[in-house]
Formats: structure tokens, sequence, C-alpha cells
């Protein structure tokens, strides 16, 4: 087991290491920061952004609206997920609403959340729409799983709801909701960038990479490239660390 983790760690590795490699190659192909900056230039820059003083301010900012967009699209999500899977008069009712959701561009809802609210809520709906259809189909499917002769026998010997939710309903949907969460928190910090650089709150990443576009500082577009794609690769493996570890499952 230690020499297969230590085996995919090394591929890992070499793995990052030729993606460097490439890129410093296309940067001196390229020969001028401005279009490519070095591997090099952009590290200098983002341990300058580091250092920064407001750093800190920009990046926590985006990671609450992120989380508080995530959380309530997840929860949202399981609640008309169950209605869904349990009912399918309701799932019948609202798979229209669901389809129109997920099939809308999500530059389509960033302009419109743009005309519709200010800057901080923007990011909060957007969000919120690209990842609550994700995890209500997640949930609805994992329901359909549970055999439906399962179903009957707690029917027939009147198992109480709680109970039924618990043992049978919910080790069904498990894998499901891990799913869900896996591909929506992947969106979220995509979405919620895209939706900060058009809609320019007062703090945050996606308005800095804009500003810094905006002054052709290509370096430090980069670099909080990297700051999004540590964000995203930190819940990743926090997310994978929970369920390695059993904590979404009820005592």
């Amino acid at each position: 087991m230690k020499d297969s983790t230590y085996k995919n760690n090394l591929i890992t590795l070499s793995s990052i290491l030729l993606l460097v490699l490439g890129w410093a190659l296309a940067a001196k192909r390229a020969g001028k920061e401005i279009i490519l900056p070095s591997p090099l230039v952009t590290f200098k820059q983002l341990l300058s952004l580091l250092t920064s003083a407001n750093f800190w301010q920009h990046l926590s900012a985006t990671l609450l609206r992120g989380l508080a967009g995530f959380g309530l699209s997840y929860l949202m999500g399981l609640m008309i997920g169950l209605f869904s899977g349990l009912n399918r008069h309701f799932k019948t009712f609202f798979q229209p609403w669901l389809t129109a959701i997920r099939s809308t561009p999500s530059m389509a809802l960033i302009l419109l959340a743009l005309i519709w609210f200010k800057s901080n809520a923007v990011t909060l709906f957007v969000t919120f729409l690209v990842v609550f259809p994700i995890v209500t189909q997640n949930v609805s499917e994992g329901l359909q799983q549970v055999d439906p002769r399962l179903k009957e026998l707690a029917r027939l010997y009147q198992v109480s709801t709680t109970r039924v939710l618990r043992e049978m309903y919910l080790p069904a949907i498990l894998p499901y909701l891990a799913t869900g969460a896996a591909a929506g928190l992947g969106l979220t910090w995509k979405v919620m960038i895209a939706a900060e650089v058009l809609a320019n709150p007062p703090t945050g990443i996606g308005t800095q990479m804009d500003t810094a576009r905006i002054f052709l500082q290509t370096a430090e577009v980069f670099a909080w490239t990297i700051v999004v794609i540590t964000i995203s690769l930190f819940f990743d493996r926090l997310l994978y660390s929970l369920l390695r570890r059993q904590l979404f499952y009820w005592e």
C-alpha cells in the first residue's frame, strides 16, 4: 500500500514538473510576459500577492460567497431531490423547471443577475442555480435505486418514516450525495470567479483578476488563477478525506 502511494505521488510530481516545463518553454517561445509570463515570474507575483495587505480580504470574500452559495444550493437540492425521489408526481411537475435551469448557460445567468441584483448577490444567485440542479438530480436518482421490495416490506410492517429514511433511503443516496458535492464544488469556484469578474464586487478574487487584466498584468492573472486552483484542490481533498473517514454516515 505504501509503495503504491509513493508511486502515485511520484507520477503526480512528474506530471506537474512536465506541465511547468511545457509552460516555461511556451513562455520562452512567446517572448513577451504580457502574453505569457514564465513560471518564475508568475510565482514571484504569487509570492507578492501572498504577502500583500489585501490578499486575505479578497480570498476570504470569495471563499465566503462560494461556500454560502454552495451550502444553500446543496440544502435546497437535497430537499427538492428527496421530494422528487419519493413522489413521482412532484418529480414530473418539477422536471421542466430543473431542465430549464440546467440548460441555461452560466453566462446568461450572470448577465441576468447583473440586471436584477447588486454585485454581491450576483455571485450567490449564479452559484446557487448552477449547483442546485446537480444535487437535486443526484439525490433523486439515488432514491430510485432503492429496491421496491424493501419499500413494500417497510409499508407492510409499518416501519416509522424516520427509520425508513435513516436505514433505507440514506444509505442509497450517500454515494450520490458525494458525487453531487464533488461536482458542485468543482463548478462553484469556476462560476464564482466568472461572476465576480463581471459583477466586480468591492472585494473578491475575480475583481482582482479583472483589474489585473485591465492593466495588462498577465502574471497577476496567472497568480490569482493558481490561488483558485489551490482552493479547488483543497476542498476536493477535504471532501475526499471526509468520505474516507465516513463522517457523512449517521451513527
